[in-house]
């Protein structure tokens, strides 16, 4: 082959490249467009959050920019969320950004951008990286008992009641479809609610007339409880179907909605390939998610107790 030619094949190889590299950008960014117009131009705040945290979860560094402007946004609860987001990335140009937000007005902003760098100082330098939180591997058969329904107001005791949790909306978020996993994430959050003392647990739409007299008698503090399952991983590691799922719970006032306190948590779940590779790991992330919302849930007592300070 002549010089001339090889030169030509090299500019066409690289020109290539160039196409593939930008096409796959072009794909990436509108993979996320939709999520990144209702951070931007959301009306309801809770939806802003919500996308800010999806974006966490993306493992993709062009959303940092939409990230970073969000730590503007007129909403502490969506700066908190940004804040929480970038922490998830790790992406390293956004610690100017979070060093300022660090010194936001609001204490929930400060202290989630202080988490945040404080987590990407802490990894490697290098392209965003999934949570670095410690994972919770559920061993088999170490399932709790299910709790089927929330405590009704004659059912709790009032007296030793100092906290009210109002439980709103709990959703699969992740691209994993299986309808089984609202429900567990519904069920694992008022397992995890109901065990802690002095904290009385209501379902959005279902307190009764007894149990509001109760908490305006008692002048009783109440917060509001919604979350989602951000994002389910799969993969074969050590020969093994292993599945991880990430969740975000918002612990906010109620009725105000300010948000007081993030708690995310994660987990995997993993075994032996065996039967129908689907099946196996919709049962997996059942599993993982059940640890995921422990994992966050560890956190709810104290988060409970200092939202009221």
């Amino acid at each position: 082959m002549s010089g001339r030619a090889l030169r030509k094949l090299r500019t066409v190889a690289l020109l290539t490249a160039a196409i593939v590299a930008l096409a796959s950008s072009t794909l990436a960014q509108s993979d996320h467009a939709t999520v990144i117009r209702v951070l931007r131009d959301g009306q309801d705040f809770r939806a802003r959050v919500r996308a800010a945290l999806a974006l966490g979860s993306s493992n993709d560094a062009s959303v940092t920019p939409h990230l970073v402007d969000a730590l503007s946004d007129s909403s502490p609860a969506v700066r908190a969320a940004a804040a929480t987001a970038l922490g998830r990335l790790g992406d390293r140009s956004a610690l100017p950004a979070l060093r300022r937000a660090s010194r936001d007005r609001a204490s929930i902003v400060r202290t989630e951008a202080e988490r945040a760098i404080a987590r990407i100082e802490a990894s490697r330098p290098s392209t965003p990286t999934a949570p670095r939180r410690a994972l919770t591997r559920t061993a088999t058969g170490s399932v709790l008992p299910s709790i089927a329904v929330v405590p009704r107001a004659t059912d709790i005791n009032w007296p030793l009641v100092r906290y009210v949790v109002v439980v709103g909306s709990l959703e699969n978020r992740s691209s994993f479809r299986h309808d089984e996993l609202d429900e567990v994430l519904s069920r694992e959050v008022l397992r995890n609610l109901v065990v802690l003392r002095g904290v009385a647990v209501l379902r959005e739409g279902q307190t009764s007339t007894e149990s509001e007299q109760q908490i305006r008698r008692r002048r009783l503090p109440k917060l509001r409880l919604e979350g989602s399952l951000n994002r389910v991983d799969r993969r074969m590691v050590n020969r093994q179907v292993a599945v991880r799922c990430e969740v975000s719970l918002m612990l906010m006032d109620e009725p105000g909605r300010s948000l007081r306190s993030v708690l995310n948590g994660a987990a995997t779940h993993a075994s032996a390939p065996r039967g129908a590779r689907t099946e196996q790991e919709r049962r997996l992330a059942e599993q993982a998610l059940s640890g995921a919302v422990r994992s966050a849930m560890s956190g709810a007592a104290q988060a409970i107790a200092s939202a009221r300070r």
